[in-house]
């Protein structure tokens, strides 16, 4: 089971996906990945990463996983990049000048 990875501001309630948690041969979290390439490969993702360390500047932010207990509440924030109805699109995301 792959677990999923969030770059979570819990006072926005906003989240943006990370992709898929990579451990190295300790178990610490190694990297991220989004299909068969690391998530920093993507240039449009990383555009939105930068844009939502911006826009949410003197916010708390902390990584969540897919597998964490409280992620069933987490699950319900906006998320960019995601595929659900209230979700924002990345293309949009990048397109607004003021944060979400």
């Amino acid at each position: 089971m792959s677990i999923s990875s969030y770059l979570v501001c819990p006072s926005r309630k906003l989240m943006i996906g990370l992709g898929k948690r990579l451990r190295d041969q300790s178990g610490t979290v190694s990297g991220f990945s989004i299909g068969d390439h690391l998530t920093y490969e993507d240039p449009q993702l990383t555009q939105a990463l930068w844009k939502f360390l911006a826009d949410t500047a003197g916010s708390e932010l902390v990584v969540k996983f897919s597998d964490d207990e409280e992620f069933e509440e987490i699950a319900s924030y906006r998320e960019i990049g995601g595929d659900e109805y209230d979700g924002i699109r990345i293309e949009d995301y990048l397109r607004r000048e003021a944060s979400p």
